[in-house]
């Protein structure tokens, strides 16, 4: 694997990290589309990736932001290809991630880990005791659920959503 730097995000890098975002989200919401049925999931999502490029744009201004960068070699730009965002709830003493994804073509490589471990000291620094993370039960958030256990997460509340027709 090639050397990956993890370092905070710039402005400059936002639409990049958007456009990562929706590539890397794109199978989890054509699930959602499989879950829940094409009128509800176009009621619930009218546009989600509109919906999903705010949210990783609000994200990029959280208080903590990262990437990891490929660098440039044999005559190749420097590439992000992934991204984690975190925000500091210091009354609390726990920090959250936020929106974070690793580029679909880059995945299973040991980056997650890498950009978590970046949140996780930035996130000592700031005096927070616990980090949360929420991500979704179905099976297209399979690999992240997986991502988190193995970056230490383990105690876990389950959730449940449903809908009903009126």
């Amino acid at each position: 694997m090639p050397e990956i730097i993890v370092r905070p995000l710039e402005p400059s890098d936002v639409e990049v990290v958007v456009e990562l975002a929706l590539a890397a989200w794109a199978p989890i919401y054509a699930s959602y589309r499989r879950i829940m049925g094409d009128e509800l999931f176009r009621t619930a999502h009218p546009d989600w990736q509109k919906e999903k490029a705010r949210q990783v744009r609000d994200g990029c201004a959280a208080a903590i932001a990262a990437v990891a960068e490929l660098p440039p070699s044999d005559g190749q730009p420097a590439r992000l290809v992934g991204f984690v965002t975190a925000y500091v709830r210091a009354a609390l003493g726990i920090g959250e991630i936020g929106n974070n994804a690793v580029h679909p073509d880059w995945q299973g490589q040991g980056i997650a880990p890498r950009l978590y471990r970046y949140v996780f000291d930035r996130l000592r620094e700031r005096g927070m005791r616990y980090v949360k993370v929420i991500t979704g039960g179905d099976p297209s958030h399979a690999p992240a659920r997986r991502a988190y256990q193995k970056a230490g997460f383990e105690i876990a509340l389950p959730h449940v959503e449903y809908y009903r027709e009126l």
